[in-house]
């Protein structure tokens, strides 16, 4: 894995997700990755080793590449608005069946942007859910959604202007807009 350590000015990533960001970021600086490897995902992969997360977790995916869900999640056919570290408040609404999310921007670097995503889910806990997409722009997004704390951890990359990729870990409190 190539990393290089940049400092870059405190700013926002633009609407199609490149650029520098003002993230909480360690001492302003941001990691480029060439080729990432989310500590996240290991993480989440080691949590579903546990019994509770075990009974929670979904069949392998159908051949036809849905995404990987066991049940309907608890999230689906409702309404969250998302306010993150960084200034970011997102409304995100989830589909009856939760395979879909609608988002909008209500505030922060990415305002008045939207968008609909298919998602892949998959229960690790009771209330606790890994939820991951990949956006047209090429930006991936994963949450780690705890509904009972109502609190979600955020892991995102996207594409820089001379072709790397920047990975940001944000956190974000979670309310219940709508049944």
């Amino acid at each position: 894995m190539t990393r290089d350590r940049v400092r870059t000015p405190a700013a926002h990533p633009t609407g199609n997700h490149n650029g520098p960001t003002n993230g909480r970021t360690h001492g302003g600086t941001v990691m480029r990755i060439r080729h990432t490897v989310p500590a996240l995902a290991a993480a989440l992969i080691a949590l579903a080793g546990t019994p509770a997360a075990q009974a929670a977790t979904a069949p392998a995916p159908a051949a036809s590449g849905a995404g990987v869900r066991a049940e309907v999640p608890a999230f689906a056919g409702h309404t969250y608005v998302l306010t993150l570290d960084n200034g970011a408040v997102l409304r995100n609404t989830y589909s009856a069946d939760g395979s879909t999310l609608d988002w909008t921007a209500l505030a922060g670097p990415m305002a008045g942007h939207s968008g609909q995503e298919r998602l892949s889910v998959r229960a690790v806990g009771e209330g606790l859910y890994f939820v991951n997409w990949v956006e047209a722009s090429g930006m991936t997004v994963s949450h780690v959604m705890d509904l009972g704390r109502g609190t979600v951890s955020v892991y995102w990359t996207y594409g820089t202007p001379d072709g790397g990729r920047v990975g940001e870990l944000h956190t974000a409190t979670l309310q219940r807009a709508s049944s």
